[in-house]
């Protein structure tokens, strides 16, 4: 009977690196050997039991565990007489790793635009030798999964911001925050609107366009809800119809909303529209949009309608690029996408047209007033 030594001794760390060793397939067969060796000696398993598995003799094992007990993992595990545990994965490496994650896939010449772990995971080991760090050939993905979460570093996710890439930014900003400063101003302690003694008033619209909504159609009918099931059910298929774009503004002192519904939003549009609230307000009033930099609202097309005005008709204040927030239809074309875009299903686009305009009928008939907050409190009207 074999006789049974005493068990390696093994840490968590190296039992993953001697498990990682075995399934690596670009490194010596006898280092894979030596590999398995020290792991099934932490098993328990005798010399003679590991040496038959092995087909080598029982000295060659006896010979690994003593100099891993004498020397430590990588002498164990080849053949120079170097002292210690194994190496460590050093300050450069993990340097390295950091550097690779923080790459697109693209730039190195993948075709993917973020990281899996497992490309990640495979582009260090198959590169580790050429940058100087074979170490890194066997690490673990559990490693490396743990090792990016601990430095913060998530290339496999995309947080979108806002760059703000317009010089003029907080001019602009401070122009519309001014704006709806002023429109604060034009409503008394009852929230009643204050006429001006000249009867001269300014209507303030906030405006933007939404194109691109799909009519789309069912091939097969809904079913409405029953006792049984109680949530509308849907076919997956169905036919797309077509899209259109919708022009709309909401006024900052009534909360009313003006809609134009058409199959593009092109110069003619936007005039088209511009017509439609000079013919709403009262003439000798100015009509103040606030808008964003859409070259259908700076046009030769755009300036020549103007022209055709009396200078103070139409008055645009610009938000600044990159920062439609600032722009209180915003705030409506949301509350319009949940309560009736959403899951929309129509039979023609002039059924879409339709019932948009039935909504903003509905949304009229109990209008709603914007008020503007953010940085309310920064704008002085006496240093405008």
């Amino acid at each position: 009977m074999s006789k049974i030594v005493t068990t390696v001794e093994l840490s968590d760390n190296e039992r993953d690196y001697l498990a990682s060793l075995i399934k690596t397939r670009t490194i010596q067969a006898q280092t894979v050997d030596r590999a398995r060796m020290l792991l099934w000696k932490s098993e328990g398993r005798t010399y003679s039991d590991i040496a038959d598995a092995l087909e080598v003799s029982v000295p060659t094992v006896r010979r690994c565990v003593e100099r891993f007990h004498t020397y430590g993992m990588d002498p164990a595990l080849s053949d120079d007489d170097r002292s210690g545990r194994p190496v460590e994965i050093t300050d450069d490496a993990k340097a390295w790793i950091i550097s690779i994650a923080c790459r697109k896939p693209c730039e190195p010449g993948y075709a993917a635009e973020l990281w899996t772990l497992a490309a990640l995971h495979k582009h260090i080991q198959n590169f580790a030798d050429d940058a100087g760090f074979p170490r890194l050939k066997t690490v673990t993905k559990p490693w490396l999964q743990k090792y990016l979460k601990q430095m913060d570093i998530k290339p496999f996710k995309i947080r979108y911001y806002p760059e703000r890439k317009d010089p003029d930014f907080e001019n602009k900003m401070h122009n519309v925050l001014l704006v709806y400063k002023q429109v604060q101003m034009q409503f008394d302690e009852n929230g009643g609107i204050i006429i001006p003694e000249d009867g001269h008033m300014t209507h303030t619209i906030s405006y933007d366009e939404k194109p691109g909504i799909q009519a789309t159609a069912n091939k097969y009918p809904d079913h409405n809800p029953t006792e049984e099931n109680g949530f509308v059910r849907r076919d997956y298929e169905y036919v797309r119809m077509g899209t259109i774009s919708l022009l709309a503004g909401i006024d900052l002192l009534t909360g009313e909303a003006v809609p134009l519904v058409s199959d593009t939003h092109k110069s003619s549009d936007f005039v088209s529209f511009l017509k439609i609230l000079d013919a709403k307000y009262p003439e000798g009033d100015t009509i103040r949009l606030i808008l964003d930099n859409h070259s259908a609202h700076t046009s030769k097309e755009t300036r020549l309608y103007l022209t055709t005005l009396s200078e103070d008709r139409f008055v645009f204040v610009f938000t600044p690029t990159h920062a439609s927030w600032l722009n209180m239809i915003e705030s409506f074309f949301s509350k319009m996408t949940r309560q009736m875009l959403k899951g929309i299903r129509v039979n023609s686009k002039a059924e879409l047209t339709q019932r948009i305009y039935q909504y903003f009928d509905e949304i009229n008939a109990d209008p709603v007033v914007y008020h503007w907050t953010y940085k309310m409190d920064e704008i002085d009207l006496d240093k405008a």
